[in-house]
C-alpha cells in the first residue's frame, strides 16, 4: 500500500517552534504587536501582519536552521517505521519549498530522526491532485483541507489532530501515530 504523509506538525513538532520564532521575528521586524488572535490559524489571522510579513518571515525561517532542529511528534518514528516495515511505500509529501537547500535539509532531518520512507515529495500545494497522480491510497495531514482534497479523490485520508482541528468531527481523525497505525492496518 501507497502511504502518503505530511512532514510539518504530523510527524515534526513545527507549531510551537514556529509560533516561538514568530514572536520573535513580530518583534525585531514587524510592529512587534505580537498575537491578534493566539489560537488562530495562519499567520495573518494570529499577527497583525500583511502577506509581505508572512513571506518575509518565511524566507528567515527558510535560511535558518529551522527545519533541521525540530523535534518528532512522539511517537511518529516508531508508527511511521512499522508501517514501512509492515512492506507499505512511505511517501513524505510537504509543502516546503522544492528547492535544493530545502530539500537536503529535510532528507537530512528524516534520516537524522530515524523515519524510513521511499519517496520525498516536496512543494505540494494541490496535495489532493498529487496524491491521486502519486496513486496515494492512503494520506495522513494535520490540514482539513489537504484531507478533505485528498478524500474527494477517493483516498482513504487521515486527520493528525492538532489544537486547530479538534472541532473537525466530519473527518476521520486521530491523536496519535499508535492511533493511525492501528486504522491504517485496519483499512488494509
Amino acid at each position: 500500500m501507497k502511504i502518503g504523509i505530511d512532514i510539518d506538525d504530523t510527524v515534526a513538532n513545527t507549531d510551537e517552534r514556529i509560533i516561538q520564532e514568530a514572536l520573535k521575528y513580530d518583534k525585531e521586524f514587524v510592529k512587534g504587536r505580537g498575537f491578534k488572535n493566539k489560537d488562530a490559524y495562519t499567520f495573518m489571522e494570529k499577527f497583525y501582519w500583511n502577506v509581505m510579513d508572512v513571506d518575509g518571515f518565511m524566507k528567515v525561517i527558510r535560511k535558518g536552521k529551522f527545519f533541521s532542529e525540530l523535534n518528532p511528534i512522539d511517537d511518529a518514528v516508531f508508527y511511521v517505521n512499522k508501517l514501512y516495515d509492515d512492506g507499505n511505500e512511505i511517501y513524505f509529501i510537504t509543502r516546503r519549498k522544492n528547492n535544493f537547500k530545502t530539500k537536503m535539509m529535510t532528507k537530512k532531518w528524516l534520516k537524522k530522526t530515524g523515519f524510513k520512507f521511499h519517496k520525498l515529495i516536496m512543494g505540494g500545494e494541490d496535495k489532493g491532485t498529487m496524491c491521486k497522480d502519486l496513486g496515494i491510497e492512503v494520506f495522513v495531514d494535520n490540514d482539513e483541507r489537504n484531507v478533505r482534497k485528498t478524500e474527494k479523490n477517493g483516498i482513504v485520508s487521515i486527520l493528525k489532530s492538532t489544537m486547530y482541528t479538534k472541532e473537525v468531527d466530519d473527518l476521520t481523525r486521530y491523536e496519535t501515530w499508535e492511533e493511525i497505525y492501528n486504522y491504517i492496518k485496519r483499512v488494509k
